[in-house]
């Protein structure tokens, strides 16, 4: 292929749209013709923090436009999400299930971002983290799957499980999957946020609370009398996380699930954590059997990953995306870089 390509680039210090070649794949990778990229929390971050390089984009779905010769299993045409960093499987970090702490996970990614008409699949995502749309599942549905593994990769790093009560703080896209698939699980949802909408959107799936002081009193009602099992952070300040550690019951878990900026430093009381056995825990991305149980969960219906208030973009409207988003006029944000076949 020798035209030239949309796609949503990062350089000098910020997000441009741009003209670029069709990314050229070797025998053994294959080419992903993009119909639908989410923007994460992730992107948003990086946009604010600004650094020196950066890729945006990684909650891909898409159809294989191209397959490399030497490439066994995938034909063209297939649609297929895809995850955008890899594990080795044999190192010091994967061997004792950190995955994302492995040093190949955090050296690969795809070429050139999720934001583009065209993304390059390695070989080593080509054979470990390209998993296949089942048919009738929408794209836009299917793009969400890395966000979802995200949460699922989360709830069982805390061991949540049925019967429990757990409280999560900041009702965005990633606090409300969590929430929707705690409920799966069978637990309590307790959720805290600022925006009205999102508190009221928690409604099938929790009980939400717009201000702190409410939150706490149903927090240490919880479990009995108890008080919270778990607090996920998903969102917040460090004084407020500093704060969580009374919400929770005795032998709990404080669960960090969000990077915090500009300000991530926390005081924390250890003689609370030591005496009460409160365990401090996080979680940062999936491993590739998560994934695939997350679609599996999407594809059957039993977590709908997708939002009332969700809205579409073309990838010349990037930054409206972005200002959506932060804005809180979206939970979610889909940048649609061709009309895919199925949302």
């Amino acid at each position: 292929m020798d035209e030239r390509v949309k796609a949503i680039l990062y350089r000098g210090g910020r997000a441009e749209l741009a003209d670029i070649p069709v990314p050229e794949i070797g025998p053994d990778e294959l080419l992903l013709a993009m119909e639908a990229c989410g923007l994460c929390g992730t992107d948003l971050m990086k946009l604010g923090a600004k650094p020196e390089r950066a890729v945006l984009g990684h909650e891909l779905c898409g159809r294989l436009a191209k397959v490399g010769r030497d490439v066994r299993g995938w034909r063209e045409g297939e649609r297929v999400v895809a995850a955008h960093h890899v594990p080795c499987g044999d190192c010091h970090y994967c061997r004792r299930g950190n995955v994302s702490m492995c040093r190949q996970f955090k050296a690969t990614n795809v070429e050139p971002g999720g934001f583009c008409e065209y993304v390059k699949l390695s070989a080593l995502h080509a054979r470990h983290s390209t998993l296949r749309v089942p048919d009738g599942l929408g794209t836009e549905a299917a793009s969400q799957t890395e966000p979802l593994a995200c949460c699922l990769r989360n709830v069982k790093r805390l061991g949540a499980r049925a019967g429990d009560a757990v409280g999560v703080v900041g009702l965005g896209a990633i606090g409300q999957l969590t929430a929707r698939l705690l409920s799966h699980l069978g637990v309590r949802v307790l959720g805290l946020d600022l925006d009205a909408g999102r508190v009221k959107s928690l409604a099938r799936y929790g009980r939400g609370y717009l201000e702190a002081d409410a939150f706490e009193e149903a927090a240490r009602a919880a479990g009995q009398g108890r008080g919270l099992d778990a607090v996920i952070l998903s969102a917040g300040t460090p004084a407020l996380a500093g704060r969580a550690v009374g919400w929770l019951r005795d032998g709990g878990s404080l669960n960090v699930f969000a990077s915090f900026h500009p300000d991530p430093r926390l005081s924390l009381d250890l003689n609370q954590v030591y005496h009460r056995e409160l365990s401090l825990i996080s979680s940062y991305s999936p491993a590739l059997e998560d994934l695939r149980e997350a679609l599996e969960l999407i594809a059957s219906g039993r977590v709908d990953p997708l939002f009332a208030d969700q809205r579409r973009y073309e990838l010349a409207r990037f930054e409206e995306a972005v200002a959506d988003v932060r804005a809180r006029r979206a939970t979610k944000a889909i940048l649609l870089p061709r009309e895919p076949a199925s949302r």
